[in-house]
């Protein structure tokens, strides 16, 4: 992962149709609103659903448009190389887009990811928060370990932060070159003006997800939908069918949501749904799945060894609503009693061979049984 930037200034310095164009662009970065300046940094952006957004499919048409940018300002730079740069705090850089030009020794290379505590340039940027120009590396002892000067011969650098749209940094966009070099204000404005269309993108990828988040959530209890339950099944199914594992598949029935409705009042039946929906979150696996997939049915799944392990989650949700204490403002009546389920469980052992839609007709046949075992 590395990159570089156009050797010379005078050149671009008198390209006037080009400063015109960068200046009409504006280039000056418009200061962050107070509501995002002052957003407290554990606010982390909870839109990516990977550890790298590269591996998204719904950035993918965005990462088409990047590429065109980054070879575009690699070229009008005269540059060596230029990238997108992804960044996550727990794992370190990674390549996102990489100039496709002949000069760039990593161009259509797969990229790797290099470490936290590795001396590269970007590292400057995201400590910083800023933009960070180094025109000549060599000889400066800050550099001596820095692979990217060492090993790739890269000894001119010029990075600016990429954002979310609270605060946190995403990556860096940057240039790099083999030669030093001086950029006019003018160059620099054009990288910053790329990296507020990258972060425009950015913006439009947070609002899908919050989008599609709601449209798979439900929105009293918080769980997945009947839709993102089975979206995220699906998926487990595919992976427990590549690996062997076996798949076990609750469903779960509040008991008498009529009672609940018509002695306490509608919105004490939305509070024990909201509490069988929280008991199932505290019980369940950080590896299984849930959602709420009917009026007052959830489901489950995940990898199994056995039964057993299905009814110890069961066993669980069952004691967490004995604890609950349910008072409802609005309730006809006192709340004197908990929210209690019925329960039904189904093991599919590998090969699994049944569809999503067999298996939750099986645990829903299981589920019936157990609320008929108490008329």
């Amino acid at each position: 992962m590395t990159a570089c930037s156009p050797h010379g200034t005078d050149k671009y310095e008198k390209n006037g149709p080009l400063k015109r164009l960068v200046t009409s662009l504006g280039a000056q970065r418009p200061a962050p609103s107070g509501k995002w300046r002052d957003r407290e940094r554990q606010d982390m952006v909870q839109f990516k659903t990977r550890d790298w957004l590269v591996d998204d499919e719904a950035i993918a048409p965005s990462l088409e448009k990047w590429q065109r940018a980054v070879d575009l300002m690699t070229e009008l730079l005269g540059a060596t190389a230029g990238f997108v740069v992804e960044y996550n705090d727990r794992i370190g850089y990674r390549s996102v887009v990489t100039s496709q030009n002949n000069a760039n020794p990593y161009a259509g290379c797969k990229t790797s990811i290099t470490g936290l505590d590795t001396n590269i340039f970007c590292r400057q940027v995201i400590a910083q928060s800023d933009t960070f120009y180094e025109p000549d590396a060599r000889g400066k002892a800050e550099w001596a370990d820095n692979p990217e000067l060492t090993e790739d011969g890269f000894c001119s650098y010029f990075g600016v932060p990429v954002t979310w749209s609270n605060g946190t940094i995403f990556g860096t966009i940057c240039v790099f070159d083999r030669e030093p070099t001086r950029y006019s204000d003018t160059l620099q404005k054009l990288i910053e003006t790329i990296r507020d269309l990258i972060e425009a993108d950015l913006r439009l990828y947070e609002q899908f997800q919050i989008m599609r988040s709601i449209s798979l959530s439900d929105q009293l209890t918080g769980l997945n939908n009947r839709a993102g339950f089975e979206m995220l099944a699906q998926q487990k199914i595919r992976i427990a069918k590549r690996y062997h594992h076996h798949i076990g598949l609750i469903f779960i029935d509040l008991d008498d949501m009529k009672h609940w409705n018509d002695d306490y009042g509608h919105a004490a039946g939305d509070a024990a749904l909201k509490a069988v929906g929280a008991a199932i979150t505290a019980s369940i696996r950080e590896v299984d799945i849930c959602g709420r997939i009917g009026g007052d049915e959830f489901a489950i799944l995940g990898y199994v060894r056995n039964r057993g392990d299905l009814t110890t989650i069961i066993t669980r949700i069952r004691n967490a609503l004995l604890a609950v204490k349910l008072t409802v403002a609005a309730s006809k009546k006192p709340i004197h009693e908990t929210p209690k389920i019925s329960a039904g469980a189904a093991v599919f052992f590998e090969p699994v061979k049944e569809s999503l839609e067999t298996m939750m007709d099986m645990a829903d046949q299981e589920m019936y049984r157990d609320k008929n075992r108490k008329r």
